[in-house]
This record gives structure tokens, C-alpha cells and sequence, in this order.
């Protein structure tokens, strides 16, 4: 059985790669031609294709997330969802039911969520990126930071924005007060929880933390390689959609 890639953009091509370590024979699809490459199997159209797809992976623009995903989901085919899955709670509504659908989640890979403490008084959160999304940096970039705020809290709340340059979102965790500044095409990268005034940085760019200054871990792992076996293991996290749930409504209710 084959896996699918549809979308050869940026995120794309990163599964592409994935997937030839694995070892894992993809078909390619992508409107754009151009994109087609030699040694996999490509086609322009869905209703094109000739070999027995096991598994998709979806990352085009987010408007096309739940038709595409739709159309395979109806088979029993399991599909890995690029984020945001979808634009707003009722689109996505018409897939979230079925058992076999999976929302990207590569930082829930990190080796720093392990330190992560239980007494929080402050959480400085920013995710700085050269590249640039689909939708907005609060849905590109925001999103990561949402879904892993929901594995250490039960009620995330967004209270303010101010669209700038820099993005910067205001909002509780619980009872903890946290700000998350998200950018694109920032000079200066830079994805970081920085907790209790700096004591604690969760850095998952560089996969380090740092305690009081002094560096306590360095990881090594590939999250995006992590996260495509989990997947095409059956290993994923099933919760993955119920976290997407949640950030589409919070992200739906700020305006700006």
C-alpha cells in the first residue's frame, strides 16, 4: 500500500522526505505540475490515481482541508491533517467524527515537554519563523502553542490581540496569565516558552532547556519524522482532533 502526499509545498516536500527515510512508497499530488517528480508516481487530480493508497497526508491551503480529507475518510482511509485542519468549527465539525482522522501536532514530539513544571507563575511563549502561512500567524504559529497549552491546562482562554509586526496574544491558562508573540518572516527565529520570569526556558527550536542559565537537557530527535511514524504506526494521539476543536473555537472569537 502506497502513501499519499497531497500538496508539494513547503510542509509538503518536508513529509516527502519523511517518508524516503522510512522507507514508506509515496504517490505524489499536487494542481501544479510542475512539481512532479520522476521517481513517484505523480498526479494532478485525485480521481487519477492508479495505486492502492493505506494512508494520506494532506498539507494545501487550509480552505481545501476538509473536502480533500472527506474523500478518503469515507473509505476507512486514515489521513494526517496539516494544521489548522479547518477555517471554523462547523467546517470541521464534518469530519471530526470519523476515528482514522489525525491533526498535525510535531511539537507535541519535543523532548522539553517533560520539564515542564507544575508550578507555573508566568509563561512567556514566542514563535518567531522565517517562512510565512496560509492563514495569519496567530492560526500558523499561535496554533502550535495552543495545543500544547491544552496537554498541561484545562481551560485556555484568549483575552486580548494586537496585530503589529509582531503579533501579540494575551490570555489565561487556568489561572496562569500567559502572552504568546508570534511573527513571520522574522529576521531572528525563535520558538520558546520562557516560565517564572525566565528561571525555566523550553527552547524547541534548539530542543534545550535551560534552568537558571545553565543548559540541564539537549535533545535529539527528528519530531517531524516522530510524528509520520506515530501516524502511519496507528500511534498517534487519537486526542489530536479534540485539541484542533478547541483551537479553531478559541481562534474563531478574536477579531482583527
Amino acid at each position: 500500500m502506497h502513501i499519499l502526499v497531497i500538496g508539494l509545498g513547503n510542509m509538503g516536500k518536508k513529509y516527502l522526505s519523511k517518508l524516503e527515510e522510512l522507507g514508506k512508497p509515496p504517490v505524489l499530488c499536487d494542481r501544479d505540475p510542475n512539481k512532479a517528480l520522476d521517481n513517484y508516481p505523480f498526479y494532478c487530480h485525485l480521481e487519477d490515481i492508479e495505486e492502492d493508497i493505506g494512508a494520506v497526508i494532506i498539507a494545501v491551503d487550509p480552505k481545501d482541508h476538509v473536502k480533500l480529507a472527506k474523500s478518503f475518510l469515507d473509505q476507512g482511509i486514515p489521513v494526517l491533517l496539516e494544521k489548522p485542519p479547518a477555517l471554523t468549527h462547523l467546517e470541521f465539525m464534518q469530519i471530526y467524527h470519523y476515528p482514522d482522522l489525525y491533526i498535525s501536532e510535531i511539537e507535541s514530539f519535543s523532548t522539553c515537554l517533560s520539564y515542564f513544571p507544575k508550578d507555573v507563575k508566568t509563561l512567556s511563549i514566542e514563535r518567531l519563523g522565517k517562512g510565512k502561512g496560509y492563514v495569519s500567524p496567530l492560526w500558523d504559529l499561535a496554533w502550535h502553542d495552543l495545543y500544547l497549552l491544552q496537554i498541561f491546562f484545562k481551560e485556555i482562554e484568549i483575552e486580548y490581540l494586537k496585530v503589529d509586526n509582531v503579533w501579540e496574544i494575551k490570555g489565561k491558562a487556568d489561572t496562569v496569565d500567559f502572552t504568546i508573540r508570534v511573527a513571520w518572516e522574522y529576521p531572528n527565529p525563535s520558538r520558546r516558552w520562557v516560565i517564572n520570569d525566565g528561571s525555566l526556558v523550553l527552547d524547541f527550536a534548539k530542543e534545550e532547556v535551560w534552568e537558571d542559565g545553565n543548559l540541564i537537557h539537549r535533545g535529539n530527535i527528528d519530531k517531524l519524522g516522530a510524528m509520520v511514524k506515530a501516524f502511519l504506526s496507528g500511534k498517534f494521539d487519537g486526542k489530536s482532533k479534540e485539541r484542533a476543536l478547541k483551537n479553531i473555537i478559541l481562534l474563531e472569537g478574536v477579531k482583527y
